[in-house]
């Protein structure tokens, strides 16, 4: 667990500097982090952007109440959208739920209005993130 947060802190981290803050030698870092990739727990190294810096700082959750017979049409057409970054199936007051990110509010509207025109949809909560507590780890948002 040390060695992967060292990763989740800086994924491009060397096998030396790891080694040094866990504590045990490079062959060994290098021997685990391979097994974590063999086995799938690490499945993929990646970015993490700064969608402020971008300029793309209105964060949102949409969660949509939809018919049965229309989720998976619904959950095909929401996960090809670039700006929905994830996507839930969830129980309770809605069966979907999902974070979008844009650079300015008329933006957030157009997509409400655009997107989720579809039949099956039989309600709409959409909440906008105002601040973080806590910043979440791939959006920096």
């Amino acid at each position: 667990m040390r060695i992967i947060k060292c990763l989740i802190e800086n994924a491009r981290a060397t096998y030396r500097s790891i080694a040094e803050e866990v504590g045990v030698s490079e062959a060994t870092v290098k021997n685990r982090i391979d097994r974590l990739i063999e086995e799938g727990i690490i499945r993929r190294f990646t970015v993490i952007l700064d969608y402020y810096k971008l300029g793309r700082a209105i964060k949102a959750f949409i969660g949509l109440k939809t018919q049965p017979a229309k989720l998976q049409e619904i959950v095909e057409h929401i996960k090809k959208n670039p700006d929905v970054h994830v996507l839930y199936r969830t129980s309770g007051d809605v069966d979907l739920l999902f974070e979008v990110i844009f650079e300015k509010m008329e933006d957030l509207n157009e997509f409400l209005e655009r997107e989720l025109r579809l039949e099956g949809i039989l309600g709409t909560v959409v909440t906008i993130v105002i601040g973080p507590y806590k910043r979440c780890p791939w959006t920096g948002i």
